[in-house]
């Protein structure tokens, strides 16, 4: 089994990565959120990695954080979640948003997620229920596992309202201090008013 690949990024895209290690090219198939913490090419990176054996066909997926890994693992261990749905879910929703969508038995969220429709939505609820906590202690505390702020408040009402996680996290990262004093509901008016003039 392969832990983790540390080597210089060759070349990334949204949905795969190939790391140069000892004269090897690696690729590596990633989720989106891995994608948008990656280095610029050229640049030395570390992917935490797992082994996906189907048939004849074997790949290598890869991941910026061992939750994501753990993550990716638990649900291709769930009948009929894949490793291609395991990373869909992984590229749609932030892992604290997949964790409070389990919890409170949010169906519409998990839904929002390419290739997951309303019946394989509540086996995952079904399926994670007992394992959240399992999977709650590879996040870090930074990841907004805590009590609910502004942001995380936030967050979750603008996944409720159908748009993108990956979107809204990029968003976030990109309020200044000032911004982070605002009320809940007004980060949410000025990420909507982000997204829109981005989608001009």
């Amino acid at each position: 089994m392969i832990h983790y690949i540390k080597g210089i990024l060759v070349h990334k895209s949204p949905m795969q990565a190939i790391v140069e290690t000892m004269g090897i090219g690696w690729e590596l198939l990633i989720p989106v959120s891995t994608f948008e913490m990656l280095p610029a090419q050229g640049k030395e990176c570390s992917l935490y990695t797992a082994l996906s054996l189907n048939q004849d066909d074997a790949r290598l997926y890869a991941f910026y954080t061992v939750a994501e890994r753990e993550l990716f693992a638990q649900l291709t261990k769930v009948s009929g979640i894949g490793p291609k749905i395991a990373i869909s879910i992984l590229s749609t929703l932030s892992i604290p948003a997949f964790i409070k969508s389990i919890k409170s038995g949010e169906e519409g969220l998990l839904t929002r997620v390419p290739g997951i429709g309303k019946k394989s939505a509540q086996r995952l609820i079904v399926e994670f229920r007992d394992k959240v906590h399992k999977l709650m202690d590879f996040v870090d505390i930074s990841q907004g596992m805590g009590e609910e702020g502004p942001l995380q408040e936030a967050e979750s009402a603008l996944l409720a309202l159908g748009y993108n996680s990956q979107a809204i996290q990029r968003e976030l990262k990109l309020l200044n201090q000032d911004d982070l004093q605002m009320s809940a509901e007004n980060l949410i008016k000025e990420i909507i008013k982000r997204l829109y003039q981005r989608a001009k």
